[in-house]
C-alpha cells in the first residue's frame, strides 16, 4: 500500500469530497468502489485503498526506480523553485500555464485531472480560474501533502474542490470516461518502458470529446542538457539512445525523451488524434545553467519580464525545444 504521509508536512485531514464518491474506481478492474470510511473496497478485488490524512491512497509501484528516487528526495518542489529567478522551473511554469489556459473547458464543473501533480504548480491555476472538480494524482505522499497545504493556505474556500490521490499512473483509480481534461506535464516519460500503459490510462479515463495535454522531453533539448551538465561524454551516450538521466552521480533516475515524430507516433498507437504541436523553449535550460554557474547577476533580474515574453514567443514559433507540448483527443474508433 501507499507510504504514510509525513504528518509534520501535512495540513489537517479533510473528508472525501461528496462529488468524488462516484468518480473513484478500482485501479485493478475499474469497477465502482464502495467507500466505508476509511476504506475503499471493490466487490471483486476487496480492499484497494484508504482515505488517509486528506488523500485517497492506493498502491504504487514501490519497485519502480523513478518512484523510489522521488520518494528518497521527498518528492518535487516546483512551487519553491518557481520563486527563484532564472531557474528552469521559474521560466517554464508561465509557459505551461499559458498552455493550460488554452484547454480550459466551458463548464466549471468539468473534471480536470492533473497527472504527476507533485506539489501543485499545475493544479492551483485551475482553482484561480474557478473550477470545482480537480483531481491531483501523484505517487509521492510528501509532494501531495505540500499540495494540500498550498490549497489550504492560498484557496481555503476551495478545499472541497480538489481530490488528492496517491496512486500509480499506470493504474488510475478513476471511472472510465469521467475526465474532461487530462494534464500530464513532464511526468509520463518517467514511466519509461510503461509509457504506453500511461497513455492508455489517459485515454481510458477521458470522456468523449475530452482532451489530453502532455509535455514530454525533447531528445534534442535533452542532448543540450546532457552536454551542459554532464559534458561531451554524457551527450554522446544520449546520442545513441533516448534515455535521459537526472540527479547526481550514484543517485540518478532514468526517463525517456522523444523527437516530435516519435511522440506523435506513440499517441497514435494509444488511440489519440493529435490536434496541436507546440513546445517549451530550450532557452530555459541555458539560462538555468548560466544561473547555476553564477553568470547571471542579481541586476539582470530586471530583465525577467522581457525574457519571459521572449520565451512565450519561442513557445509558439520556436523549433528548438526543451519539451514537446501536444494536445490530443481520443480517436472515435478508440472509444
Amino acid at each position: 500500500m501507499a507510504h504514510e504521509v509525513n504528518m509534520l508536512a501535512a495540513p489537517p485531514a479533510s473528508a472525501l469530497p461528496a462529488w468524488a464518491t462516484g468518480l473513484l474506481a478500482c485501479p485493478q478492474c475499474h469497477a465502482p468502489l464502495c467507500y466505508t470510511p476509511p476504506v475503499f473496497r471493490c466487490r471483486d478485488c476487496g480492499e484497494v485503498g484508504r482515505w488517509q490524512d486528506g488523500s485517497a491512497c492506493f498502491a504504487v509501484g514501490d519497485d519502480d526506480p523513478a518512484i523510489a528516487w522521488y520518494q528518497s528526495v521527498g518528492g518535487t518542489r516546483f512551487c519553491e523553485r518557481v520563486q527563484i529567478p532564472y531557474t528552469m522551473s521559474s521560466l517554464d511554469t508561465p509557459v505551461y500555464h499559458s498552455y493550460l489556459a488554452c484547454v480550459r473547458p466551458d463548464r466549471r464543473t468539468s473534471v480536470l485531472l492533473d497527472l504527476g501533480a507533485g506539489d501543485g504548480r499545475n493544479t492551483l491555476p485551475w482553482l484561480s480560474w474557478g473550477y470545482e472538480r480537480i483531481v491531483a494524482v501523484d505517487a509521492i505522499a510528501e509532494s501531495l501533502a505540500r499540495l494540500r497545504a498550498r490549497v489550504r493556505d492560498e484557496y481555503p474556500a476551495s478545499l472541497e474542490n480538489v481530490l488528492v490521490i496517491q496512486a500509480d499512473l499506470r493504474r488510475l483509480p478513476l471511472v472510465s470516461g469521467s475526465v474532461a481534461r487530462a494534464i500530464a506535464i513532464e511526468t509520463l516519460f518517467y514511466l519509461n518502458e510503461d509509457y504506453a500503459a500511461g497513455l492508455a490510462e489517459c485515454r481510458r479515463v477521458l470522456e468523449p470529446g475530452g482532451l489530453l495535454l502532455t509535455a514530454e522531453r525533447s531528445w534534442e533539448g535533452a542532448l543540450l542538457t546532457h552536454l551542459l551538465y554532464g559534458g561531451v561524454e554524457a551527450l554522446c551516450q544520449l546520442a545513441k539512445s533516448r534515455d535521459v538521466w537526472d540527479g547526481e552521480p550514484g543517485h540518478r533516475v532514468r526517463s525517456r525523451s522523444f523527437t516530435e515524430e516519435e511522440l506523435c507516433a506513440e499517441l497514435a498507437r494509444a488511440g489519440f488524434v493529435v490536434l496541436e504541436k507546440r513546445g517549451v523553449p530550450v532557452l530555459s535550460v541555458v539560462l538555468g545553467y548560466l544561473r547555476g554557474q553564477g553568470a547571471i547577476t542579481a541586476g539582470e533580474e530586471a530583465y525577467l519580464p522581457q525574457v519571459r515574453q521572449c520565451l512565450h514567443v519561442l513557445a509558439e514559433r520556436g523549433a528548438l525545444r526543451k519539451a514537446h507540448v501536444v494536445t490530443a483527443r481520443p480517436a472515435p474508433e478508440a472509444r
